[in-house]
């Protein structure tokens, strides 16, 4: 199985560098690399171009992660998908211990692994270590199959703030299969740009919205599945 890593990337110029590196630094190499450039207007594009060959960058007008991650899924070829972050990390073995384990189970569609939050250098120092590892149910510890995003459809794209949360719980609702490791395989870097420190009401709204959708086909399929009464002799004189 070949895998492809999509990186969204939106004026994250002090952490792309970092990112590209713990994926490049992986002890299982990715097949591909491909960066959307979701409109940035800092300059961040522009520092992957040492990467040559390594790292393809597309670049598209500022439309939100979901437009720039279903565009990732759309240019690349591999049978498995990776996301990250631009301004978060990987652990070095996170394709290693995910990979063999998803090629070997034909009955998972994905892998999840547990992560860790650091906070930036605009942290005070008290708060700047690493938290405890938790499950990481997110979209940067993530390893799929291509086969199953086909399956589950795309990521909704008119939303501009919580993408993955509602594309989940639509996809559990409709039968998604994933496993979670023990393995520590993502840092989640908090810092002062983060869309839940800066639009937390507007990603919350939209977590919601999908909530409430997963709801709404676990609903239907419970009608669905509800036996038709009979009609009993009384009924029928």
């Amino acid at each position: 199985m070949k895998i492809s890593v999509i990186v969204p990337l939106y004026n994250t110029r002090a952490y792309i560098r970092e990112a590209i590196d713990s994926i490049l630094a992986q002890t299982l190499a990715a097949h591909e690399i491909v960066v959307i450039d979701d409109g940035s207007t800092d300059g961040s594009a522009e520092l992957l171009e040492p990467y040559g060959a390594a790292v393809r960058v597309i670049r598209q007008d500022h439309a939100g992660p979901a437009k720039a991650v279903n565009c990732g899924i759309r240019e690349t070829r591999g049978d498995a998908i990776a996301f990250l972050d631009a301004d978060d990390l990987w652990t070095r073995d996170k394709l290693r211990l995910q990979m063999p384990l998803l090629a070997a189970d034909r009955s998972v569609d994905g892998l999840f692994g547990h992560m860790r939050q650091f906070a930036g250098a605009e942290f005070p120092a008290a708060d700047s270590g690493l938290s405890e590892a938790q499950p990481g149910i997110s979209r940067i510890t993530l390893l799929i199959r291509r086969s199953a995003i086909e399956r589950f459809g795309l990521f909704d794209d008119a939303l501009r703030t919580s993408d993955f949360v509602p594309w989940y719980s639509r996809a559990v609702a409709l039968g998604l299969k994933t496993r979670m490791l023990a393995d520590v395989l993502a840092y989640r870097r908090l810092h002062g740009a983060n869309t839940g420190l800066l639009r937390r009401h507007d990603q919350q709204q939209e977590s919601l919205i999908g909530l409430k959708r997963a709801l709404d086909i676990r609903r239907r399929q419970c009608a669905a599945a509800a036996p038709v009464p009979s009609l009993r002799q009384s009924d029928q004189d």
